[in-house]
Order: C-alpha cells, then structure tokens, then sequence
C-alpha cells in the first residue's frame, strides 16, 4: 500500500516542483519583455535597464555553487521552501521599487534564491522517484524553464501592457507563494545525502583543454543569442507597428519556436552528429543576425512587420537547434564526470547571460540597436571558429556519438543555440 501511495503522489511533487522552476524562469526571462516600461519608470536608459538580466545571471552563475555547497547539510525540503520563499519576497519588494538601484537589489535576492532552488529541485526529484523515472521527471522540473520561455514571458509582458510592470513582477511573486505552499503540503522531508562535488573536482577537469574550449563556446555562444533575446522588445520596436497586445502574441510566437527549436535538434544532433548539427546551427546563426541588423535600417511598413516576425521566429527555432547536440558533447567527453562537467557548463550559461546583457548594453549605448544582430553574428563567428579548431568535435559521427554518450545524460535549463537540451 506504501508504494502504491507514492507512485500516485509521485507526479504532483514532480509538478510542483516544476511550478517553482516556471516561476524562476519566468522572472530570469521578464526584464526582456518590460524592457522599455521599466526604463521610462526608472528614469534610465534601456541599456542600463538591461543589466537587470546581466545582474541576475551573474548572481546566479556565482552564488549557485557556493550556496548549493554552503546549504548541503541542511534537508532538501527545507532548503526549496527557504528559496521559494526568499525568491516570493524579493519580486513582491520589486514592486515597490522606488528606483532602479532598489531594482537591481531585489534581482540578486530573487537570483540568490533562484541559484539555491534549481540545483536543489533537480536532486530532489532524483532522490523521490524510481531510477527509471528519474529523466523523466527531471525533464518535466526543467520543462517548467522552458515554459517560462514560452508562456512566462508573454504572459508577464501582457499582464504589464494592462496593468503596468510591476503587477508582472507581482504575479511571479503570487506563482513562488503558491509553489512554496504546495511544497510544504506536498512534498516529504527530504535529507541530503552523498558527496558534495569538490571544488577540486571542478578546477581539475577545466586544466583539460577539450573541457574548457567546451565551456567556452556555451559562454560565447549565450552572448550571441541572449545579446538579441534580453532587448528583443527594442528591436520589436523597431521593426514593428505592433501595439502591446500583438507584441505579447509575437514574444508567445519566439518562445514557442525555441522550444520547437530544441525538440528539433535532438533528432538532428543523431541524423547529422553532432558537429556538422553545430556547424550549420552556427553558420545559419551568423545569416540570420546580419538579416536582423539590416531590417532595424528599413522604414516600418506592413510587410515589415510580417518579414520581421517571420525572421526572429526562425532565429528563436535555429538559436536552439544546437542544445542537444552540445549538451551530449559535454558528456561525451569525460563520461565518468558528466555531472560535473554539466554543472561547470551551468556556470557557463549563466555568465554568458551575464555577458550578453553587458555586451547588448554596451552596443545600444555607444553604436544603436541596428549595431546588435551585427554584434550577435560577430560572437556566432567565434563560436563557429572554436568548433571548426576542435577536430574531435567536428569528426563525431552519429555511430560515435551513440556508443559514447553515457545513459542517462544528465540534462540542465534549456538554452540557446548550443548550450543545452
């Protein structure tokens, strides 16, 4: 009867967990689609604005591993209900920002709780399920980021067209009460338990050249796809005569072409292997961001507005194609410490936020937005160039990569254009 109870109870912990996960995702991505709002209110520019991606991600690229560490002695379930909660409190006082100093404040706490929360849902779901079901249901607790992606971000910039910026930091701060609720209902006392992986694991695998040439194309690549995704309302300005409302719809458009994006490179990652997938990803990249830096020099017009969704839809679908394909490289190449290099990679993701946000920052302020696909392209070149360096990359074939992938990989937060499935 014991275990016939938990197989029943097993998937709302499951989806719980995925709320919370939603939640931090929703609230990484909003900043993108309130972009000019929050600026006007702020009284700064919407670089300066930006930063409040770069702030959160470096936080969390920072804190997640020291704070993981530093709270890997106390119960699991205390630790996602101390997170949730941190996280509910920061975006409510996000609302009452009475400037943009106060702004980035509340971004590092929602970001500290984040970092602790994700890592810490991860392992939980590890530790309430079968063995068999374990990638299944990670995929559902990271499923809740890509959703963010998909539903959070038009849904925090519609409820902002109607009732301002701050009731969408409100509304993400009402989905973490909620989860933080439901965990403590839900979810069973959960004590940690193994090693903690030791900061000298981690410094000794990145003395591998493979490893770190790795790490440093998912941070190059981020800065080429997140510089456009964190001022995508100012392109959408600019290239569009959309009002608020069909902006929200366009922003559901991208998001759902990312997550078709990221199904679709799986199957192409196995039909092309994994380095011509990343090759052409990369190439088509470098095309489509030059085409968008092209059409912010054209005079708004009807056909415009359909040419631009069309070509930022595509570049959402093909900025995602990759993830798979490197995700499983990332395994590849130290089977027996894959956790550990995908936690590194983790690390990377985030600084590569970080980094585009700064860099996008950087290109409004001293050269204008028609400077940014431009910019994007120059980083997807560098990123093209590290692969084409990297012979064992380039020379895995599918056969290859199907005996060498270890089973099950672990996955991580979907992102763009190379870095995770």
């Amino acid at each position: 009867m014991r275990e016939r109870k938990r197989g029943y109870t097993m998937p709302i912990f499951i989806l719980v967990l995925a709320l919370g996960t939603f939640a931090i995702g929703t609230e990484e991505y909003l900043v993108a689609g309130l972009l000019p709002s929050v600026a006007a209110d702020m009284h700064v520019s919407e670089e300066v604005a930006g930063q409040l991606v770069t702030v959160f991600a470096l936080t969390y690229a920072i804190g997640s591993p020291l704070l993981v560490t530093a709270m890997a002695h106390i119960g699991r379930k205390r630790v996602l209900l101390i997170s949730l909660v941190l996280f509910a409190l920061a975006n409510l006082a996000s609302t009452l920002a009475p400037s943009a100093s106060w702004l980035f404040g509340t971004r590092i706490l929602a970001a500290l709780a984040a970092a602790i929360y994700t890592p810490t849902a991860m392992a939980a779901s590890a530790q309430l399920v079968e063995e068999k079901l374990r990638g299944r249901a990670m995929s559902i607790i990271l499923a809740g980021s890509t959703g963010a992606l998909v539903l959070g971000l038009p849904l925090g910039s519609w409820v902002g067209s109607l009732f301002g910026w701050r009731a969408s930091f409100a509304m993400v701060a009402l989905i973490g009460t909620l989860s933080a609720l439901l965990l403590c209902i839900l979810l069973p006392n959960i004590q940690q338990h193994g090693s903690v992986v030791s900061w000298s694991e981690r410094l000794a695998l990145l003395t591998k050249r493979h490893v770190w040439l790795a790490l440093a194309l998912t941070f190059i690549s981020l800065v080429g796809a997140n510089s456009l995704l964190t001022y995508i309302r100012p392109v959408l300005d600019r290239v569009t005569t959309f009002d608020a409302a069909l902006l929200s719809l366009v922003l559901f458009g991208i998001g759902a072409a990312s997550l078709l994006g990221n199904l679709l490179g799986g199957y192409l990652a196995d039909r092309w292997g994994i380095g011509r997938t990343l090759i052409r990803v990369y190439a088509l990249m470098i095309l489509i961001t030059l085409t968008i830096s092209l059409l912010t020099l054209l005079h708004k017009s009807f056909a415009l507005n359909i040419i631009a969704v069309v070509i930022l839809v595509v570049w959402s679908t093909v900025a995602w194609l990759g993830a798979p394909a490197l995700n499983s490289y990332l395994a590849m190449l130290e089977p027996q410490s894959a956790p550990v290099v995908l936690s590194l990679n983790m690390t990377a993701l985030y600084l590569g936020t970080a980094g585009a946000g700064a860099l996008g920052g950087l290109v409004l302020a001293l050269g204008g937005i028609e400077y940014l696909g431009a910019t994007c392209s120059l980083a997807m070149l560098i990123a093209l160039l590290l692969i084409l360096s990297n012979t064992r990359l380039v020379n895995r074939n599918k056969g290859q990569a199907r005996e060498e992938v270890p089973s099950p990989v672990i996955q991580q937060k979907s992102a763009p254009a190379g870095e995770q499935s």
